[in-house]
């Protein structure tokens, strides 16, 4: 809900909105104030205020609006529920209803969260065993406070006095996440509605089919009222009901053109630049494509060629180093690294960038070399994944690297979370550990920068007023001189 500033922005999602007239009191929303709510979470508003007023209300039926936005992965929901999560929920209403379920599949917008979570869902509905393992869960304070009597709970006791029983106390919770993902106008209006503009699963290069063989059988068992089952077949990939088999999806939807990039251009992160990107002019050349003085072949740029929507500087505690002989863009001498280790006696200046995830894919992909001329039509052949999207977001900023296995023996191919600024993650590209462990040994080469490579370091350090030239030279001499 956000207080009203996530889709569709409007006070029917509150708390406040309880119906009217003779359905006053059974509209019951539970409204999150931020997003990346999870298993936890839901279990938490399931278990203290939907459960007892089902049990209450005694349902002959229970209908499903079977959506699956708030799945992990998803890059517009913004939660994260698992698929055993999922199943967990939907294990705690079979005891309504008599089993009385029905599923209507709605949205979601990361096909592999999708498919696992149906997946888990409809082996709950088959009858399959189901355990939840995961560690001792933990909701958001705030969960809490929407549960407690200043929110839900307080608004609908008086319908449903089952409501007024006493909470726990001592629930073991956590603090609300410093970085939410910004999607404040997600929803069925997005401009990724249209199917053949979904977002790829974020997490994967490749949509998985997740249809084991146990499911499998269950399905082929179910016996389908083909009397009153409306099929249509206006199109050789429509869905059909077969008399020899199960009702079965043509694989071909798996080769519909999906993008990312609508997702990823609304998720703003600091890139931070400790190399010649921290002159301006030099980092622009991978959003706008072009050269500066120094450099010997041109960027492509990025798809979305707008400009940073901020800079500011910080220093970093991590060792800067420059490895490698030479390079095709600056020719002889070696290129600027972080050793990924912290290590609170170095320190190195970076420049920060605010830029879409987007943007910082393209800059992923130009800095390992993945972006291609294809010189037979002039088209450019970039990688039709990205190599961050909103899950590896999530686990970098737990484990503070990602080391891109995709692109693991590229120059560039470890992702370091920096810290946060503004509710955003600060990260950088820089070799993986085992790289500086081989120019430790030799088998990679130390270098010092050559003079052009310099002098572009040197222009970002004094334009950006953190050095004067002297000191700047200084800064980069002493980095290039100092062994690992």
């Amino acid at each position: 809900f956000d207080y009203g500033s996530f889709y569709p922005c409007e006070g029917d999602a509150s708390h406040c909105f309880i119906g009217e007239g003779a359905g006053e009191g059974y509209n019951i929303n539970v409204p999150w104030e931020h997003g990346k709510c999870s298993d936890a979470d839901y279990v938490a508003a399931w278990d203290h205020v939907l459960l007892p007023i089902a049990e209450a209300f005694d349902p002959d039926i229970i209908l499903l609006s079977a959506g699956f936005d708030a799945a992990m992965g998803d890059p517009l929901g913004g939660c994260c529920i698992t698929p055993d999560g999922y199943a967990l929920l939907l294990t705690k209403l079979l005891g309504f209803a008599k089993g009385r379920i029905v599923m209507a599949l709605e949205g979601g917008y990361n096909l592999k969260s999708i498919a696992n979570s149906l997946c888990a869902c409809t082996k709950v509905l088959l009858g399959d065993n189901f355990t939840y393992n995961s560690p001792r869960m933990q909701p958001f304070e705030s969960t809490w406070r929407v549960i407690q009597m200043v929110m839900v709970r307080d608004e609908l006791k008086a319908y449903w006095p089952v409501l007024s029983s006493k909470l726990p106390d001592n629930v073991p919770l956590r603090s609300a996440p410093s970085y939410i993902e910004p999607y404040a106008s997600s929803g069925s209006e997005s401009d990724v509605e249209d199917v053949s503009e979904l977002p790829d699963a974020i997490s994967s290069v490749n949509v998985t089919q997740v249809v084991d063989d146990v499911l499998s059988k269950h399905i082929t068992m179910l016996k389908l009222d083909e009397d009153n089952l409306a099929t249509k077949n206006t199109s050789s990939d429509s869905v059909q009901a077969q008399d020899d088999g199960p009702v079965v999806a043509s694989t071909r939807i798996y080769d519909l053109p999906f993008t990312w990039r609508s997702a990823l251009s609304k998720v703003y992160v600091w890139y931070a630049s400790f190399g010649s990107n921290m002159w301006k002019p030099r980092f622009l050349c991978y959003i706008e494509g072009g050269k500066v003085d120094g450099m010997s072949i041109s960027c492509f740029g990025s798809h979305d060629t707008s400009p940073p929507r901020g800079t500011m500087w910080k220093t970093v505690p991590h060792r800067l180093f420059f490895g490698r002989s030479s390079t095709p863009c600056w020719g002889t001498g070696g290129v600027a690294f972080l050793n990924p280790e912290i290590n609170y006696n170095d320190e190195s200046y970076v420049c920060m960038y605010k830029i879409t995830l987007e943007q910082f894919n393209d800059v992923l992909f130009q800095e390992n070399r993945l972006v291609k001329d294809n010189s037979e039509d002039g088209k450019l052949e970039s990688p039709s994944s990205p190599l961050i999207g909103l899950s590896e977001i999530e686990s970098v900023s737990s484990n503070k690297a990602l080391h891109l296995e995709p692109i693991k023996d590229s120059w560039y191919s470890n992702v370091l979370h920096l810290g946060e600024e503004d509710g955003l993650p600060i990260l950088t590209m820089t070799c993986p550990s085992t790289a500086v462990a081989q120019h430790k040994s030799g088998e990679l080469p130390l270098a010092p920068p050559s003079e052009t490579y310099s002098a572009t370091l040197i222009k970002g350090l004094v334009e950006g007023k953190q050095l004067d030239a002297n000191e700047a030279a200084n800064y980069i001499s002493s980095a290039a001189a100092r062994s690992l």
